[in-house]
């Protein structure tokens, strides 16, 4: 069960198909890896296939199972490394995002290049509340690397926030020269003038009240 006979060619034979696997997956474009990476979905799909093949194959030992892994492991650990430090590297191993629309215009070449047509388009749009109608407010539409739709609005078509709503008020209200922001400084200039009389009512009221209690005093 433990043997370890030609263990050695394990991680050779594991880097060998590995490499297959991502150039393979690589040339069926970013559609074919749903939310991974080509990197990580072949990582995930050796990692499932050796763990299978231990646990039903009774001709494979899990030393030799183990090694698969670990060689899996060491693999992913300097690819990482790799891309890390190279961007053609990392470009290679996980992918581009691809263009799909640009300042409101379908770039068909794209889509033709890598396998995306107008109804997965559509399909991705309506995921957004959005349909084909809507193209000309899309500034850019891609497909990242992992499989992803992903999608930045013009600015005139991006939705009201309420921030928004109240940077625009605020403006409003600051500007001397717009009928609301007159209408503002008047009724501000309004609050300041009853604030004054107010705290002249309120010291003249203790004025009032303090002059009994003195003439009390000055007639004991």
């Amino acid at each position: 069960m433990f043997g370890y006979e030609g263990a050695g060619l394990v991680i050779v034979r594991m880097t060998i198909i590995f490499a297959v696997a991502l150039i393979v997956v690589r040339a069926m474009g970013n559609r074919a890896v749903g939310q991974l990476s080509p990197f990580d979905f072949v990582l995930m799909v050796g990692i499932g296939d050796i763990v299978a093949n231990v646990a039903m194959d009774k001709s494979e030992t899990v030393l030799l199972g183990a090694e698969g892994l670990v060689g899996l492991l060491l693999l992913q650990k300097v690819l990482s490394y790799l891309a890390l430090k190279n961007t053609t590297l990392r470009k290679w191993f996980e992918g581009v995002p691809v263009t799909l629309i640009e300042n409101g215009k379908i770039l068909p070449q794209n889509f033709v290049k890598h396998q995306f047509n107008y109804d997965d388009l559509r399909q991705e749009l309506h995921k957004t509340g959005m349909d084909m109608t809507n193209i000309k407010d899309i500034k850019v539409a891609r497909l990242e690397s992992c499989g992803a739709f992903s999608l930045i609005l013009m600015a005139e078509a991006e939705p009201l926030t309420r921030r928004d709503f109240e940077k625009y008020l605020q403006d409003i209200y600051d500007n001397p020269l717009s009928p609301i922001g007159k209408q503002a400084a008047r009724i501000e200039q309004l609050m300041k003038d009853v604030n004054i009389v107010a705290e002249h009512l309120r010291k003249q009221q203790d004025l009032v009240m303090e002059t009994p209690e003195a003439e009390k005093t000055q007639s004991t």
